[in-house]
């Protein structure tokens, strides 16, 4: 058995986005959580997830990114782990990447996290990265990922894998093989593969936001190495 099915959702609306001064669960003024409407969305997504058999789902060690999947987590008790191919895109406004919560302290803030029975497909990104650069991060990591699980005697079925609109971009990209593909990605959309009988992808859902009771929020893509998340397609 090999991987036949990927699922890649981006996270849900964000606390900063209406609110100027937000709780920051982790401390770190670059995590900060849903809002309530991304809490709605996340639920939404659960229930829509739920009855599709995912049997892993690999994220973003980021707050916002883990509470997006955490209800379908907690519903369907779907294995969680860190993956830092989804973790987040800075592009070259800042001088290193900046900082992400230790997995000790997600583990507490999420306990059905694990942190022990996976080791991430690749390091979290140390340096700047540009537009390139972070399409070539995802895509390094996912072709581990995938081969990884590939090779396991009892390989998941569906995976769903849960970022940022950047990450979710490049990892819909990795998969089909074109860097200039374009996939649609609002907050909780999700974009759904199938791979083909020669080991390629094939999209299916291209960043669907009918699950999505407000429909599609801040549709984003990639323009420039620095990221302007103000910015709507």
């Amino acid at each position: 058995m090999v991987v036949q099915e990927v699922w890649v959702v981006r996270h849900g609306y964000r606390e900063d986005w209406v609110n100027d001064t937000p709780f920051l669960p982790t401390n770190l003024r670059n995590d900060p959580p849903l809002s309530e409407l991304g809490r709605k969305q996340s639920q939404e997504v659960a229930n829509y997830l739920k009855d599709k058999s995912i049997n892993r789902i690999y994220s973003s060690p980021m707050y916002r990114v883990l509470e997006t999947v955490y209800p379908l987590v907690k519903e369907c008790d779907i294995p969680l782990f860190v993956d830092y191919s989804m973790a987040e895109f800075y592009g070259i406004a800042h001088g290193s990447y900046l900082p992400v919560a230790p997995l000790t302290e997600l583990k507490q803030l999420f306990p059905k996290l694990n942190i022990t029975d996976h080791t991430s497909s690749i390091p979290l990104p140390s340096g700047v990265e540009t537009v390139h650069e972070c399409h070539l991060r995802v895509k390094r990591g996912l072709d581990k990922l995938i081969a990884d699980l590939d090779a396991e005697s009892n390989s998941p079925h569906t995976i769903l894998l849960s970022g940022h609109a950047a990450s979710a971009i490049a990892a819909v990209r990795a998969l089909l093989r074109d860097s200039n593909y374009a996939v649609r990605c609002g907050t909780c959309s999700l974009s759904r593969l199938l791979r083909q009988q020669d080991g390629t992808w094939s999209l299916v859902e291209n960043g669907s936001c009918a699950h999505l009771s407000d429909g599609e929020q801040r549709s984003w893509m990639f323009a420039g190495d620095i990221p302007d998340y103000n910015y709507e397609k």
